[in-house]
């Protein structure tokens, strides 16, 4: 005997001719059920997206930074050099291209992603102007 004095009247012992447990896993009603196991790899989650925000029509397209305008140029001539390179493989090989590259090299591509920002900026304030304009939002005569 496991203790000293009996049972009182409604222990475990006492309830073991009682049915199991009515609800699905031990839970009690009001509860929140716990996920199914997936049977994906372990640690692995799936990502969610975040929402996009809705483009505004007629708005002008942010420029490509320094980098992609590389990539964009030279991604023909490393598929020619070495045609076996998946699409990532591509990738990886011009970012090390990029980072193998002599500054000054690397100084034109910048100041090519910085003049297009510059136009790009430009071009977004006079997009903003017509747009309030359009929609009256803008009071240039102080009325």
């Amino acid at each position: 005997m496991l203790y000293s004095y009996p049972m009182p009247p409604g222990s475990f012992q006492a309830m073991q001719g009682y049915p199991p447990y009515p609800y699905p896993g031990g839970m009690m009603p009001g509860m929140p059920m716990m996920p199914p196991l997936s049977s994906k790899a372990e640690g692995k989650t799936k990502r969610r997206r975040k929402n996009k925000h809705a483009k505004a029509e007629g708005a002008p397209k942010k420029p490509a930074t320094s980098f992609v305008m590389f990539s964009n140029a030279q991604r023909e001539q490393v598929k020619e050099e070495h045609p076996g390179l998946n699409f990532i493989d591509v990738g990886k090989k011009l970012g090390e291209m990029w980072r193998e590259m002599d500054p000054a090299t690397k100084k034109e591509w910048e100041e090519r992603a910085t003049t297009a920002k510059d136009l790009y900026l430009e071009a977004k304030k006079r997009w903003l102007e017509e747009r309030s304009m359009q929609t009256g939002l803008f009071n240039a005569g102080g009325e």
